[in-house]
Formats: C-alpha cells, structure tokens, sequence
C-alpha cells in the first residue's frame, strides 16, 4: 500500500512538472515583455499610438538598429535619420526603459517571428470608447491636473511638472511639455497608453506604485482633447478685438502726427 501511495505521488508531481513545462514552453518571453514594457506607447498592427505601429518593424530596420533603440535610445546618433523623423513626429524621444540585450533580443525575435512581421490581418479593436468631451469631464480632468482633487493612489498632479493651454489653469513648469500640445501629436490612443504605462523616466519616478485610475486617465483626456480642439480653434472673440485695438493705436497715431504738423 505504501509503495502504491509513493508511485501515486511520484506521478503527480511529475505531471505537474510535464505542465509547468509545456506551460513555458509555450509561452512567449518576448511576447510578455512587449506587452509590460512596449505596449503603452505602441501597437502591432493596431495602428499608430503614442509611437508608431511596430507591424513589420524587422523589415524596415535593422536588428543592429532595434536593439540600439529599445537598449539605449538616448545613445542614438543625434544624426541618425529615422531617429529624428520619430522625435518630429511624435514630439518626444523614446525613453530608457532599462531593458537589457538579452530581452531586447527576445522582443525583437518575437516581433520578427510573428508579432512585428509582415502579417495580414484587421487591426485588434481599440477596448476603451473614444472619450466624449462633457463640461462636467473636463471639469473633473482640471481638478486632477490642478491636485484641487487628488489621485487616488497619491500621484502627483500634472501641474508640478506640465502645462496646458486651456481658460482656468496657469502654471506649470515651462520646460516640460505642453500637454495640449502633445495630445495634437499623440491623438487619444496615444495619450491614454502614455498615462497608462507612464514610462518616461520622471514620470516612472513619480508614480511608481500609484498608478492612475482607468476614470482619472479618461477625465485628463477630456481635459486634453478639449484645449487641443479649442487651441486649433480661433477664438470668436479674437478678430473683434484685435480690429477695435488696430483702430485704437490708429487713432493714436493720427492724433500724435496732427500736433506735431501744426
């Protein structure tokens, strides 16, 4: 009976091992570190985000290229061509996320074996709606931005580092980038992977175990899209007075100009 229960063990713990096993084996290291560290700012085959679609990417680039990019961006030549063209498009340099050439090896291998090569296929469906601007969510997302509402987890407000061009909000460190501005770059996709995934390195600094709600990021987005749609806009109120202050100064010119003829 002994030797029963023994060989009954033996065999269970051997078929958990069989499945840790195969369980690895068919997993895909590459795959989940594309998804914890490249996933918010990129796609595959998605469409542009907050950098571009990685669909492809190993036949437009070299390896030598990627791994330079996804190791060390910074260390990039400042002259190097696609380098540039992404920093113009986008409106900011690819952080350093501390990945090292071993899983920059796996990233690359698992884009060109089927998650970055040339595939076929409809895009995977965007899984948040397209925000919907309300006064009331703007409102919500200026209150975030300010810290007159603070974040659930105990992240800083956007305002100690950012500013944005929107009536209400003043302040904000000059330096860093205008957020209005980056939503114009970045579209809505973008936006929300950057806040979601946060891995600019001030930012990872900042909010590391306090990441933003799934409300918070929607209610900042509002904020967002709605000074990015209004700075595109020209005020109403703009070609009035700048109409009546031309006539003003006119007026002024001519009345000085008179005294000094007489």
């Amino acid at each position: 009976m002994a030797r029963g229960i023994l060989r009954a063990a033996v065999s269970r713990v051997c078929l958990v091992l069989v499945l840790s096993l195969a369980a690895h084996a068919y997993g895909d290291p590459g795959k989940d570190l594309f998804d914890k560290q490249c996933s918010g700012c990129h796609t595959v085959g998605g469409g542009d985000s907050g950098g571009p679609d990685l669909k492809g990417v190993t036949d437009r680039r070299s390896e030598e290229w990627l791994e330079s990019i996804i190791i060390e961006p910074d260390k990039l030549a400042a002259t190097d061509p696609a380098r540039k063209e992404l920093i113009k498009k986008y409106g900011y340099e690819m952080p350093k996320l501390g990945i090292g050439h071993d899983d920059a090896i796996k990233i690359i291998t698992w884009l060109r074996g089927g998650g970055g090569g040339a595939q076929t296929g409809s895009p995977p469906a965007d899984e948040h709606p397209e925000v919907v601007v309300t006064p009331a969510l703007v409102a919500k997302g200026k209150a975030f931005f300010t810290g007159q509402k603070p974040l659930a987890n105990g992240g800083a407000p956007c305002i100690a580092c950012h500013r944005i061009s929107t009536p209400g909000i003043t302040g904000g460190n000059l330096a860093v980038s205008n957020l209005s501005a980056s939503y114009q770059k970045m579209g809505e996709k973008g936006m929300r992977g950057a806040l979601k995934a946060l891995k600019f390195p001030t930012m990872k600094k900042i909010y590391e175990n306090r990441p933003l709600t799934d409300d918070e990021v929607t209610s900042l987005i509002a904020l967002y899209k709605d000074a990015a749609l209004t700075k595109s806009t020209p005020s109403a109120s703009f070609f009035p007075a700048y109409g009546a202050g031309t006539f003003v100064v006119f007026l002024v010119g001519l009345t000085l100009y008179k005294r000094r003829t007489r």
